[in-house]
């Protein structure tokens, strides 16, 4: 998957993107609108939840008409889908500000601020989610394929021998109980075998012909339970963690540009230092843990990818608050304790986000590899036990061709005949009889065939 495919493809105006920024970004108003004099205390709500209604439903009808003429959306229309949502978000919180608190509404700054921060997440956050979702069509596609090269295998292993038995038992296992129904309705109609009764039994018959001709041309398979098509959220989660250090450096710089601007406008540059400091300390922690523990026991960072992400993230957010509350950088505790929250949020969907969109994007392209390799492989053996199937079921046809399908097509011819024609009972008792003679040593050839003890006349 290319990077024009994740961020121009469905994901990149999903509302299921829009709902996962809704959190983030409520925190971010609330945080920003703290220092706007609002009349009642809900009022930020209220702008947060306009601004975020006004952006998903441009938003969403952007990207609705561009698909209308893209099946890949170009980037830079995406880019300018999401800066016009931005800049509307500026936009209705400003008007609100103005109108309903009375204050300056900044738009150009506000506007300015949303940008940067869709610019700085947008782009990751869609990435990451494409590639997630691509992980999980890619590993349910190889369990599929083992699941098919599984039962493939052991017919390609098997000889033509083992081929031709279980073509006969499959025959046997079809037929017989069809013959034996059909000889006991035939042995009890025989004394009253009029017209009607011959025409429904010819009709019989020609099924049975038809059946056999079916099983000779397709081999019937024990049914079986293939695999889902998508894998699980954990299993397509659970990647060891690669280049920690890019993924720090993702997880610095976004979280900076979430909080940084709007803390040096409300509490000041103390407060801005003080978040820029922590969150690289943070940072820095969470592309620590796992380069250590990928030098220490490379084994353990294999196993336990997920886990160390988390311990890592967690620590980071440790660290974070640690410095927030007792850094001294800033001299209001009180202004630590109103960015924490966003901070750790901040934090937490970063490290998610950077190590989604690098290990997963590596991981899809390991993953695509071996299942181009896998599909190989099954296609080659599908191609030769489609070429044993067809020669033994060609030996098993002309086996067939006389002893089963001869007698049940004269029986068949007969019937019609009878149908067709004015017969006395005694007659039709006859034709009952030779039917059912006809009939009983299709059961015992096909017996003879098949090697089945079962298929014998009732």
């Amino acid at each position: 998957m290319t990077i024009r495919e994740a961020l121009g493809g469905p994901w990149a105006a999903h509302w299921l993107v829009l709902v996962a920024f809704l959190p983030p970004t409520t925190l971010l108003v609330i945080l920003r609108e703290s220092a706007t004099p609002y009349p009642e205390w809900w009022w930020p709500l209220v702008s947060a939840g306009a601004q975020h209604l006004v952006t998903g439903a441009v938003i969403l009808l952007g990207a609705r008409i561009a698909r209308a003429r893209h099946d890949i959306v170009p980037l830079p229309t995406v880019l300018a889908i999401w800066t016009l949502g931005a800049v509307l978000r500026g936009v209705v919180a400003g008007v609100l500000a103005e109108q309903v608190a009375g204050v300056d509404g900044q738009i150009l700054i506000r506007s300015a601020i949303w940008v940067l921060v869709s610019l700085v997440w947008v782009p990751p956050v869609v990435y990451a989610i494409a590639q997630f979702e691509r992980r999980r069509l890619i590993l349910g596609a190889i369990d599929i394929t083992e699941f098919e090269l599984d039962r493939a295998r052991p017919r390609a292993d098997a000889s033509s021998a083992e081929v031709q038995r279980q073509l006969r038992i499959a025959i046997a296992e079809s037929l017989a109980p069809a013959l034996h129904d059909l000889q006991g309705s035939l042995d009890a109609s025989r004394t009253r075998f009029d017209r009607g009764a011959v025409a429904e039994l010819s009709l019989r018959v020609s099924k049975l012909h038809d059946e056999a001709a079916d099983l000779l041309e397709s081999a019937r398979e024990a049914p079986s339970h293939p695999p889902r098509a998508v894998a699980s959220l954990r299993r397509a989660l659970d990647v060891p963690p690669r280049r920690p250090w890019v993924a720090a450096l993702l997880v610095g710089s976004g979280t900076i540009a979430l909080i940084v601007f709007d803390a040096w406008i409300i509490f000041g540059s103390l407060a801005a230092l003080e978040v820029a400091i922590s969150t690289a300390a943070a940072a820095i922690v969470i592309g620590a843990v796992p380069a250590a523990v990928g030098v220490v026991n490379p084994e353990v960072l294999q196993k336990s990818g997920q886990r160390i992400t988390g311990l890592a993230a967690l620590l980071g957010v440790f660290v974070a608050t640690v410095l927030m509350l007792n850094s001294g950088i800033d001299p209001i505790t009180w202004h630590g304790l109103v960015l924490l929250p966003l901070l750790a949020l901040g934090l937490t969907i970063a490290t998610a986000t950077a190590t989604a969109a690098l290990l997963l994007a590596d991981a899809n392209l390991d993953a695509e590899r071996r299942l181009t390799a896998l599909q190989g492989e099954l296609h080659a053996l599908y191609e030769r036990n489609a070429a044993l199937m067809q020669r033994e079921r060609e030996r098993l046809s002309d086996l067939m061709h006389g002893p089963v399908q001869g007698r049940i097509a004269a029986c068949i011819m007969a019937l019609n005949f009878h149908a067709a024609s004015d017969a006395t009972p005694e007659q039709g008792r006859d034709l009952a009889d030779s039917v059912l003679e006809h009939l009983r040593a299709v059961s015992r050839d096909l017996a003879k065939i098949t090697g089945a003890a079962s298929v014998t006349a009732p």
